[in-house]
């Protein structure tokens, strides 16, 4: 019931929720129509897309061997601070409220309150009865968090090994292992719409298809999104991590055209108590209070347009971290990073180790001329994905 709002949600519900990939195997840049669900394949055979990748916060581990998706405890920290919020409401009504009628009462009619510390202590009695009705919601809030970190301690999240070129998944239930190449691995992003009495409604999925050989079964992993544009970037992160080593060995071509490096609090993809630091970092920032011209006067910073210094979004982050009681959230989201980690196999750990220089597997001959006639046709011509496949010959 109320652990139910603190649980992943399920992929959209669609005409189609997962494509046939058995008997009508697809192809990269083909296009499915059906009714008014539409589906784009961006693999098997992942080549380039052109897309700009999503935030490293989707993946809950990654380095130079393997990339993880699925297990983040991303939001934990924003649960920590409600209830924060919850505590405070209780604490209120407890003992603020009292104390602000009584000292209204004293100043405005004095001679119905001839003892102001007893009629204190009376009322906070009273008002202490009824904020014990809190531990209701905040148990049930409390209860929804800890349901919510046993379940990531029960979910295997989804591990792309670059070094050896393949994907591992392990069924929750049963904990078999599912290996399979990288580039035999089924991609798409669907688009979904239905009309009902207030608009059209859509909804935008990522999936992914492991085809299990020995069973003659597909293994679906389906993620909703907000956008397309989402759902494409969730798939270009992954491709460029196994592809050209992004996220790890090389920085983020936009953060680097900005001239942005990150720091390694930044680049932990979970959240805990590094992520406090990352705010204070990013509330100085807001102020101007880190950036160039530290030695000009405020009419030089001015004239060469740097904009004006002020202490007050750092001042304020100081006071919403005391309201929230300074880094209890981030305690909160440590420990559920570090309980919410389910023991893989050791099949998997074995397999996640990392290889010499000289046996990392390399991509086909076939990928890599698709993936040059598609870069090609997309940077050089102004082909979109889709025609540029068509040009490749992928469909």
């Amino acid at each position: 019931m109320i652990s139910n709002l603190f649980k992943r949600k399920k992929p959209p519900e669609t005409a189609e929720p997962t494509p046939d990939i058995r008997s009508q195997r697809p192809s990269a840049g083909e296009l499915r129509v059906r009714g008014l669900n539409e589906t784009l394949f961006l693999a098997p055979l992942p080549v380039y897309t052109g897309q700009t990748q999503v935030s490293r916060r989707n993946f809950s581990a990654m380095n130079e061997t393997y990339l993880e998706l699925g297990g983040n405890n991303y939001g934990m920290v924003e649960l920590g601070k409600r209830l924060a919020l919850q505590i405070w409401m209780a604490i209120f009504l407890a003992l603020i409220a009292p104390s602000l009628l009584i000292m209204y009462g004293v100043l405005f009619y004095p001679e119905n309150f001839p003892t102001p510390f007893k009629d204190l202590i009376d009322a906070i009695r009273v008002f202490s009865s009824y904020a014990l009705l809190f531990i209701l919601p905040i148990g049930a809030f409390i209860y929804g968090m800890l349901s919510n970190v046993r379940a990531l301690a029960k979910s295997y999240p989804v591990r792309f090994n670059r070094q050896r070129r393949e994907v591992c998944y392990i069924d929750d239930t049963t904990h078999r292992v599912l290996i399979v190449p990288w580039e035999s691995v089924v991609a798409w992003v669907a688009r979904s719409q239905d009309i009902t009495s207030y608009g059209a409604m859509r909804d935008y999925t990522f999936g992914m298809g492991l085809e299990d050989e020995e069973r003659d079964t597909v293994q679906f992993i389906l993620s909703a999104q907000p956008s397309d544009a989402h759902a494409l970037g969730m798939w270009t992160s992954i491709r460029n991590y196994m592809e050209d080593g992004e996220l790890v060995d090389t920085p983020n071509p936009m953060l680097a055209a900005l001239g942005i490096t990150l720091t390694e609090d930044e680049l932990k993809p979970y959240e805990g108590l590094h992520t406090f630091e990352i705010e204070r970092l990013d509330a100085r920032a807001l102020g101007r209070l880190d950036d160039g011209g530290g030695h000009l006067t405020a009419e030089e910073r001015k004239r060469w347009g740097y904009s004006k210094r002020s202490a007050w979004p750092l001042r304020w982050w100081y006071v919403r971290r005391v309201i929230v009681f300074w880094k209890m959230p981030y305690l909160i989201a440590e420990w559920a990073h570090r309980k919410g980690r389910p023991t893989l196999p050791e099949s998997v750990q074995a397999w996640s180790q990392p290889l010499p220089p000289q046996q990392w597997a390399q991509p086909s001959a076939a990928l890599q001329k698709a993936n040059a006639l598609v870069k090609t046709a997309m940077d050089k011509k102004g082909a979109n994905f889709v025609d540029a496949c068509k040009a490749a010959g992928l469909h």
